[in-house]
């Protein structure tokens, strides 16, 4: 019996997606962060989960305090600012790491979801290598 990796993959993939833009689970503001998640396959056997907006990461893993300063011009200025100033100081942000918390999810939850595909079998085999990898997969 001959199982093709890649879709198996793209299939955690698009499972631990469902996990990560779970309402609760991935930071809503105006719904951009949770509508970026793309599944994407990646080389041969592997697909790839991302977040494609510029702030996922800084989301996800937080930021240090930032003092922004103008590049070009003396000062910084913005529709709706009382005035001009020199720099904009923000503070740090803790992180929100929902994509972390998407995987533990689905390690709870184990593979079973691919037992209809490769069998009962396989999906054991399956399981065996993620815990190899140090992932702490469950089957039910």
């Amino acid at each position: 019996m001959t199982i093709k990796l890649q879709p198996l993959a793209l299939k955690i993939a698009e499972r631990l997606r469902d996990f990560a833009t779970r309402q609760g689970n991935v930071p809503f503001a105006k719904g951009d962060l949770r509508k970026s998640h793309v599944t994407e396959p990646h080389g041969k056997n592997d697909a790839v989960l991302s977040a494609n907006t510029p702030y996922a990461r800084a989301v996800h893993d937080g930021r240090p305090a930032t003092t922004i300063k103008p590049k070009r011009k003396k000062a910084l200025a913005w529709k709706g600012g009382a005035h001009p100033v020199k720099s904009v100081k923000q503070p740090a942000r803790k992180g929100n790491p929902w994509l972390a918390r998407a995987v533990a999810d689905l390690e709870r939850e184990g593979l079973e979801f691919l037992a209809p595909e490769v069998g009962e079998q396989v999906a054991d085999e399956l399981t065996a290598a993620l815990r190899k990898r140090g992932l702490d997969v469950r089957r039910r």
